[in-house]
């Protein structure tokens, strides 16, 4: 006989346990709202000081740089300075980690400017970088693999004169969370929004700011707002 699924309050006070009460709140509504044009966003703001990795030591596994195929994931991309900083320049550059000969997990880096979503982008200063996405397949999770990626990249960026990674995590992603308290990538603050029809009101750290945005006009970023005063 089938197990009987949890009941609505089993899934509430055990969702209650693993984001908490804010977190919780802020999902049920999301749901409730999911056909609307309501979205309600919380994001932790964190950064590495890249110079602390510019002596690390080779990683125990197979990572290196890539570049991303059109259909079969990402490929070797070779580990010479020019082709490193041509791939930055057109907008991003991926490290590889490699099992049997296949890529089983990477991480994407971009400078310039990252579209975080359509009416709002972020703007790097020079040698900063940003952590757009990473990714390990299911089976090879809870191996450090998504350290070694981090740290390779770290010792990689650093030597070649970058100063600062940030990344911007959603609160419920804990696991992305606690990757990035492994590689040292701390919070500096926290951007929040409500997003509504082209409106949007939206803290980032102490200022709060309101108006309309779009692809055509977006709300630009830069993370300097973030620095130590």
């Amino acid at each position: 006989m089938p197990a009987r699924p949890p009941s609505p309050w089993r899934r509430f006070h055990r969702k209650l346990r693993e984001i908490g009460f804010r977190d919780t709140a802020l999902l049920i509504l999301r749901r409730l709202v999911r056909r609307s044009p309501l979205d309600i966003r919380v994001w932790v703001v964190a950064r590495a000081d890249l110079s602390a990795f510019v002596d690390a030591e080779d990683p125990d596994v197979d990572v290196h740089w890539a570049g991303v195929a059109d259909d079969d994931g990402p490929v070797p991309l070779g580990g010479g300075h020019a082709a490193i900083e041509d791939k930055l320049a057109r907008g991003e550059l991926t490290a590889v980690i490699e099992r049997d000969g296949r890529a089983v997990g990477w991480e994407v880096f971009a400078t310039g400017v990252f579209v975080k979503e359509d009416w709002l982008w972020f703007s790097f200063r020079d040698r900063e970088i940003y952590g757009i996405r990473m990714f390990v397949e299911p089976k090879y999770r809870g191996q450090g693999l998504a350290v070694c990626l981090s740290r390779f990249a770290y010792r990689e960026f650093a030597r070649r004169g970058y100063i600062s990674d940030y990344g911007v995590t959603d609160t419920r992603n804990k696991s992305s969370l606690r990757t990035a308290a492994k590689v040292r990538r701390l919070p500096i603050g926290r951007i929040a929004y409500v997003h509504c029809g082209g409106f949007a009101v939206i803290r980032i750290n102490r200022q709060v700011r309101a108006g309309y945005w779009s692809a055509d006009n977006p709300l630009v970023i830069d993370f300097s707002v973030f620095d130590d005063p």
